[in-house]
């Protein structure tokens, strides 16, 4: 089952300094069915890392308290929507600033703390999983290089790659 439209409305009345993303998000996906819930929740994340960076809080009890209100009464699709979209997005753009992720604690229902919790523990889990990977043997000609997010932050100049880049990987320290 699809997510609810209603429901992530409820998250960005919740928000609304984010409005006017939200109907640009809206308008530039107008012709897609279903919409891109996860594009809206990552453009959200980065709402909120930025706003922390600049110390406009205002609107983030209000913000989290109806994530967490849509949490204890959610369907899955819902929960994978905030926990994947929203939460992992908020700890991978944060990660990305000096003062990271752990300053959003302090916003977290207790459902919410459950799931931030379960979304950052899988991520390390990844990453330490990634780390421990070889080579296969048919791959021994092959160097072994990945994607070097914090490089490529570096040098990216266009905003828009940034954003991709920032919520798609953790710097993990």
């Amino acid at each position: 089952m699809p997510v609810n439209q209603q429901d992530v409305e409820k998250i960005v009345l919740a928000a609304p300094g984010f409005r006017k993303r939200w109907y640009e998000f809206l308008e530039e996906w107008k012709a897609e069915r279903p919409l891109p819930w996860y594009l809206a929740m990552s453009e959200l994340a980065h709402y909120i890392v930025d706003n922390y960076a600049h110390g406009a809080t205002n609107e983030f009890r209000e913000l989290f308290a109806t994530v967490e209100s849509l949490l204890n009464d959610s369907d899955p699709e819902l929960e994978n929507l905030i926990a994947v979209g929203l939460f992992e997005d908020i700890q991978n753009v944060a990660s990305h600033r000096s003062f990271g992720a752990v300053p959003f604690r302090q916003w977290l229902g207790p459902r919410s703390s459950i799931i931030w919790d379960q979304v950052d523990a899988f991520t390390l889990r990844v990453a330490a999983w990634t780390a421990q990977q070889k080579p296969r043997w048919w791959q021994f000609w092959r160097r072994r290089s990945g994607f070097d997010a914090a490089k490529a932050l570096l040098q990216v100049k266009n905003p828009e790659l940034r954003k991709i880049i920032e919520a798609d990987f953790r710097k993990i320290e």
